[in-house]
């Protein structure tokens, strides 16, 4: 697997995005990110039809322009909307003279996919936690080892069938060819936490602009996944109702001024305005108190669903991540609230330096570790086609007569586009050593 590339597409409330990695050496690099914002999609259902495939296939124009060529397939998001999660065992009989295969590994995860479901959910995922070859210890890859029988312990995700097809239909009236779909808030979760984090027992919150989703692991389990009605959009209405603003202005305040446990009484005004006889002014203080009312509510209802479902919710590490929790000072009302150590995650890749993209870059971990264990190759785009594309054209005779008298210059001169692609930071790929760091009962 030389090179792998995956293109992954979120249809979110507030935004579309579209992010292209490749990953090698087992570090992901970012090589096309867009985002255009969403119209016609709320609470992970579709509204209206024609206003989101409109914003799909501009997304994808704008994307493709960057590449400079055709995406041939995306990977999909599907939300927490009416997901079950189920463990699974199944056992494959193996050939006593063939080590384990690629295509062994792939036809467990078939019969597991395969399997009935409920009758209003369709199967999404397959997570894959231990393997056991004889009745032996846990293995965390399989290939080329030696058996009569193979047993896959793992989960399996299924979500509402409904919102799963309205998804696919309306990217593919996009013109995206759907290679895979996945639980995003899985995939996002898997990729943020550490192995001790999975052990111990962690909540990993994403706090989008219309939905918050809770997902919860426990001893190196999935326990649930979900997403509640509110997010920043609430926050944003609660700031315009309260300070009798309009809601554009109330979202750009709260992004430019934003703040929340505000200590110190400040009273610098950030906005003042007459219109029609009726002054307004507006303090630092002013809109920092709206958000910490808001934002509590919203951590007082995690809470409230954590309490309710009894997991321990003062015994494990929270997590942090989409647009609207990079607010300043979450983390520290977080901490009051939870009594647990808070954190916000931030990819430090160029162009995905914000915490609204760690799903993106979940799914591409996710399914490239999959791709590991049942040796699917993903190409998205065609390589071949930037062989002779160089970033600096050499236009005249005497510029390539400089350059042939220099080969360090000319090395640098002649990459490619997509060499130039790959240079933006990396981050190391890993979520199976996790996935299978535990011992089967």
């Amino acid at each position: 697997m030389k090179n792998n590339i995956y293109a992954c597409l979120e249809i979110g409330c507030a935004e579309v995005r579209l992010m292209v990695c490749n990953i090698r050496q087992e570090r992901l690099y970012v090589l096309s990110q867009q985002s255009i914002v969403t119209a016609g999609i709320e609470n992970g259902t579709v509204v209206n039809v024609n206003q989101i495939v409109e914003k799909l296939k501009r997304l994808k124009a704008n994307v493709e322009a960057d590449l400079k060529q055709d995406i041939q397939n995306v990977v999909l998001a599907i939300p927490s909307v009416e997901c079950r999660i189920d463990n699974v065992v199944k056992s494959l009989e193996l050939d006593s003279n063939q080590p384990i295969s690629h295509a062994n590994i792939k036809q467990l995860f078939r019969d597991i996919i395969t399997q009935p479901t409920y009758h209003d959910q369709v199967a999404i995922n397959v997570m894959p936690r231990a393997f056991v070859v004889d009745d032996k210890n846990t293995i965390q890859n399989p290939l080329g080892i030696i058996g009569k029988e193979l047993v896959l312990h793992a989960q399996k995700i299924t979500a509402s069938a409904s919102v799963v097809y309205n998804l696919i239909n309306i990217a593919e009236l996009a013109g995206f060819r759907i290679a895979d779909i996945v639980l995003g808030s899985i995939t996002e979760m898997m990729y943020v936490l550490t192995p001790e984090q999975l052990k111990k027992g962690a909540c990993h919150v994403n706090i989008g602009k219309g939905m918050t989703t809770i997902t919860v692991v426990h001893s190196g389990k999935i326990v649930s996944s979900v997403s509640l009605s509110t997010g920043g959009q609430d926050v944003t209405k609660h700031i315009s109702e309260n300070l009798k603003i309009d809601e554009p202005l109330a979202e750009m305040l709260k992004l430019n001024f934003g703040k929340v446990c505000s200590e110190s009484s400040s009273t610098e005004i950030i906005y003042a305005d007459e219109v029609e006889g009726q002054f307004t002014c507006i303090t630092r203080q002013m809109l920092s108190d709206r958000l910490t009312i808001k934002y509590e509510n919203i951590l007082k209802l995690v809470k409230q669903y954590l309490m309710e479902n009894c997991y321990k919710y003062d015994q494990m590490d929270y997590i942090f991540t989409g647009g609207a929790s990079e607010i300043e000072g979450l983390n520290t009302l977080a901490k009051k609230i939870f009594h647990q150590e808070v954190t916000i995650c931030t990819p430090m890749m160029l162009g995905a330096r914000s915490a609204k993209y760690v799903k993106l870059i979940g799914m591409a971990t996710f399914i490239h570790e999959i791709s590991l264990l049942t040796g699917q190759k993903s190409n998205i785009i065609d390589f071949s086609k930037y062989e002779n594309v160089l970033v600096h054209a050499i236009d005249s005779r005497e510029e390539l007569e400089v350059v042939e008298e220099t080969p360090k210059i000319k090395e640098q001169q002649e990459r490619t586009f997509m060499d130039h692609k790959l240079e933006n930071s990396g981050v190391l790929v890993r979520i199976f050593d996790m996935i299978f760091d535990e011992k089967v009962e």
